[in-house]
């Protein structure tokens, strides 16, 4: 899944962070000196959890992708001494959910779902929490190496066709005894 519309849509639909979202590769690592300025966000992919194959004769698989919105509030007091963060994550947590959820990102995906949210970190400069979502999709044989490889076999020129007759009750006896080419349009032959 690409996360930059997810981004876009944070910088867009979430005004309290100011355009301060940014993608997981600004997050790890990050030295204190880098940081963006209070409240801000950062998108980080999650974990893709495969189903089952499904088919037999083609490819057909689920396929849950996983991403975070991990944001981080000033955790100083407010005019009454009280810490205010707690609050503030429950309207940043609101307002993730009116920029996402439902929204279909990819053409192929079902919509953004919730999947729970974790207190990361709490000191008493900033509180950092983990949001995250999921987008359910569905893997078919496009997504797979298969019409690549089918793409480079050569045409189909000849069809041979052996027809050992069955004996009632006693099954094939191994004996061929009928043999016939087709020849398909297209193709030199007899």
């Amino acid at each position: 899944m690409k996360l930059t519309p997810i981004i876009a849509a944070l910088r867009a639909r979430c005004q309290i962070f100011e355009n301060r979202v940014a993608g997981a590769a600004q997050f790890k690592n990050l030295p204190e000196a880098g940081k963006m300025k209070l409240p801000s966000a950062y998108v980080v992919p999650g974990d893709d959890s495969p189903g089952e194959q499904k088919s037999q004769t083609d490819y057909w698989q689920d396929l849950r992708e996983g991403f975070s919105v991990i944001v981080f509030v000033s955790n100083g007091r407010d005019e009454r001494g009280q810490w205010a963060s707690y609050d503030v994550v429950h309207d940043i947590r609101n307002m993730l959910f009116k920029a996402l959820l439902g929204w279909n990102p990819e053409e192929r995906g079902e919509p953004i779902t919730y999947d729970g949210g974790t207190l990361l970190d709490v000191n008493r400069y900033e509180l950092t929490y983990q949001f995250d979502f999921v987008v359910d999709t569905e893997l078919s044989d496009d997504d797979t190496r298969q019409p690549d490889d089918l793409d480079a076999l050569s045409d189909l020129l000849t069809l041979s066709i052996d027809v050992d007759f069955i004996d009632p009750g006693e099954g094939p006896d191994g004996n061929i005894e009928h043999h016939t080419e087709i020849n398909l349009p297209g193709t030199t032959g007899n």
